[in-house]
């Protein structure tokens, strides 16, 4: 009888290990023959009734869980009772955005305003914030039904994660399904190349490089990419197809790499393109994008540089259409608080070593970031003075003609800051920097949350301007 039931549960064992190698997670698809300038990006993407080229209004949103979520959610909230008057036409601030930038928790947001508009403001509270996604992680995890697919070397957490999200959340919407949709915003969702540590975003540009049709993949598996933090969840795998006769690379990246610019960040970017075209990578692996930007604010610093030789924002930016460009960037990031091991001589921990490892050096490149914004946005507005001046004291031919280097398109640039540091009141404040990262918390904390973005808002004095230049 006993060699009988081991009998059994052998069989059983090698019945759940032959089904989970079977296992086999959402894969990205190969392209059947290579279209340049096709798929979802930015320049084929309709601005809309409401949405005009001439305000470009990009937002970012950060990582940081449910709480990054909840605050991410408070700024549209916001935009959309903030009326404006462009163009003599009075219309919602939120008609106006251009492009969504988002990381990780902020991603859930911004793919959802995406691909349902104002839907967003009916369901989403009910169907993300106020659920336990964490939780309903790991009981999935601990159900033995699904053993089996967890027992596959193919499939992780990560995958479960985006089977939760594209089946509960997006109603397993595809990026065809907001390229059809042809309205603004533009939605870019940031993870980070594990074998890179450098940023890779969900879009058609991206994806040509993999010679792969992004129109095919689930938004909700992309989101979860998003967010598949190092450690808790195991990256999410793509592939890497091999290019076939009808693929084109990039033209920037030959030319920089002829070139051999050493040093440029567009040249260190030709070599990171690069890799995913040469053969010997045929699998990307993708972790949390707030890995390599926590902020979603990358890409934008790239595209108003003049750095990145992408087709997103960059397109209205070369033409004369675009007179103002506004940067909303939120940061759910709590403050850092002291943990009094500078107090007591005993030796730190392994963990706690990793923890700082891990933690300071993205604080850090997050503060890098936002003063380097605020360093490009003083530039561009001391340019536009001088320019206007040269140009009433010796006519509209002198900065062309003798200052070339000062010569530009005339844009004027608003950046807003949304964080908690901002808030006036400091009980409140400690309150939301106390709130922690996950993907779970209490109803209380999510309307916190949601209620602090629109009175930060209120009270900048940035947002402020921009509103009273465009009554």
């Amino acid at each position: 009888m006993l060699r009988k039931t081991v009998h059994t549960c052998v069989l059983l064992w090698v019945a759940l290990a032959l089904t989970g190698c079977n296992t086999i997670p959402v894969q990205n698809k190969p392209m059947d023959h290579y279209v340049q300038g096709a798929g979802y990006r930015y320049a084929n993407i309709a601005p809309g009734e409401n949405n005009s080229d001439s305000l470009l209004v990009v937002l970012t949103f950060s990582g940081g869980g449910t709480r990054a979520a909840a605050f991410c959610y408070g700024v549209l909230e916001k935009l959309h009772d903030t009326e404006i008057v462009w163009e003599g036409k009075r219309r919602r601030l939120l008609d106006e955005v251009d492009v969504i930038s988002s990381v990780s928790g902020g991603s859930l947001p911004a793919a959802y305003f995406g691909l349902f508009g104002d839907r967003i403001f009916e369901d989403f509270p009910d169907k993300v914030l106020y659920k336990n996604i964490q939780g309903n992680l790991i009981k999935q995890v601990l159900t033995p039904t699904n053993w089996p697919k967890l027992a596959s070397p193919l499939y992780g957490r990560s995958d479960m994660l985006g089977d939760d999200f594209s089946r509960d959340i997006f109603e397993k919407k595809t990026f065809s399904d907001l390229l059809k949709l042809n309205r603004r915003p533009f939605i870019v969702l940031n993870s980070t190349d594990a074998e890179m540590g450098s940023r890779f975003d969900f879009t058609q540009r991206q994806f040509d490089l993999l010679y792969s049709d992004l129109a095919s993949y689930p938004v909700g598996n992309a989101v979860a990419a998003s967010a598949s933090f190092p450690g808790l969840l195991a990256p999410m795998t793509l592939r890497n197809y091999p290019k076939k006769d009808d693929y084109v690379p990039p033209v920037w990246m030959v030319e920089e790499l002829e070139r051999k610019n050493v040093g440029s960040f567009r040249y260190r970017y030709a070599l990171e393109t690069d890799t995913y075209i040469k053969p010997g990578r045929s699998f990307v692996h993708l972790c949390d994008g707030g890995v390599s930007d926590n902020l979603g604010l990358l890409p934008v610093l790239q595209i108003i540089s003049g750095n990145f030789p992408g087709d997103m924002a960059s397109v209205p930016l070369k033409n004369m259409a675009t007179r103002k460009v506004v940067v909303i960037t939120v940061n759910a990031k709590a403050e850092n608080r002291r943990t009094g091991w500078d107090v007591k001589g005993k030796g730190l921990s392994l963990l706690k070593v990793l923890g700082v490892a891990t933690s300071a050096p993205l604080g850090n490149f997050t503060d890098a970031e936002l003063a380097l914004m605020r360093s490009y946005i003083s530039q561009s507005a001391e340019q536009r003075q001088l320019n206007a001046r040269i140009t009433q004291l010796y006519g509209k031919d002198a900065v062309p003609e003798h200052f070339p280097e000062l010569a530009g398109k005339d844009l004027e640039y608003h950046f807003v800051e949304v964080d908690f540091d901002r808030v006036p009141d400091e009980a409140e404040r400690s309150y939301l920097n106390s709130i922690p990262t996950a993907f779970k918390l209490k109803r209380d904390q999510i309307d916190k949350l949601r209620g602090a973005a629109g009175h930060i808002l209120d009270v900048n004095p940035d947002f402020r301007k921009l509103l009273s230049e465009m009554k």
